[in-house]
């Protein structure tokens, strides 16, 4: 599974981390990179980034690396073989797995780059470059999402000495479910958060992202995500910060949502009484 470093070209992105990180941090931080990894070739697509495959190689390969490195930090913390855990990590060795395949398909597009003013148009996603470019951006389209379930199902057997005890004030199942679709890679905006954000199928409210934003949990990565529809303005990237990754990784597997509905005011039972007999 592993690949020698490329050393002709720079990555699209840098892996390693400031810090040592605990192992669902360091999954969060892995997923994070997968949707970086995605929409550079997105924007390729859309006609709107120069044509690098020596560079989008290279991240593959470090990505293929950081999935491989993260398995093992799992592994060493010695969980239990039981379901949902080692779905989890076949998960993660399938991810990789996948990886590798995206690697080759993007090195199959570095050799079928074309010449001159060919080389800055849209790729065509039916042949040459275009073709070898799709097949290696489906193969890593569900990776960041599928990390951050792995995680979650790893978070929820770790012993508390590998897990980040790391919290804000007031964080609520709100905030959490809002981080996970950050998380995902589901969240984009168009500017100053002038629109709704929205995941795959769940709406993120703008209020709630600028509240995450102002706790340092996630920032805006200007223009770098794809446009809405062909031609449209480029949107931008909501990610988690560092912080971000570490509140996260915390309250990832809590249940944040029962000890809310505890805090409800509850019926009284007279009022409880009538609407059973309205029934």
């Amino acid at each position: 599974m592993t690949t020698p470093p490329d050393h002709n070209h720079t990555p699209l992105f840098d892996v390693d981390a400031p810090v040592p990180l605990m192992p669902v941090e360091r999954l969060l931080a892995l997923a994070d990179l997968y949707t970086e990894h995605n929409d550079r070739i997105d924007l390729l697509f859309a006609g709107r980034a120069p044509h690098d495959p020596g560079a989008s190689v290279s991240s593959a390969r470090r990505l293929e690396r950081e999935a491989l490195a993260s398995i093992t930090a799992v592994r060493q913390q010695r969980l239990p073989v039981i379901e949902p855990v080692s779905s989890a990590v076949v998960r993660l060795k399938q991810i990789a797995y996948l990886t590798s395949g995206a690697t080759r398909y993007l090195t199959a597009a570095q050799q079928a780059l074309p010449e001159g003013d060919a080389a800055h148009a849209p790729p065509d996603s039916r042949r040459g470059l275009g073709q070898y470019l799709r097949l290696a951006r489906e193969l890593t389209a569900l990776a960041p999402a599928a990390i951050v379930e792995s995680a979650t199902h790893i978070a929820a057997r770790l012993p508390d000495r590998a897990r980040s005890s790391t919290t804000v004030p007031g964080m609520d199942a709100g905030h959490r479910d809002a981080l996970l679709e950050v998380a995902r890679g589901h969240v984009m905006v168009t500017g100053q958060y002038g629109q709704r954000g929205y995941g795959h199928t769940v709406p993120v409210d703008v209020d709630v992202l600028r509240h995450l934003e102002t706790q340092e949990l996630v920032t805006r990565e200007p223009a770098s995500a794809p446009p809405f529809f062909p031609g449209g303005p480029l949107r931008d990237r909501v990610r988690l910060t560092s912080l971000g990754l570490s509140v996260l990784s915390t309250v990832i597997d809590s249940r944040l949502h029962i000890r809310l509905s505890a805090a409800r005011p509850v019926s009284a039972p007279a009022t409880a009484t009538t609407a059973r007999a309205r029934r």
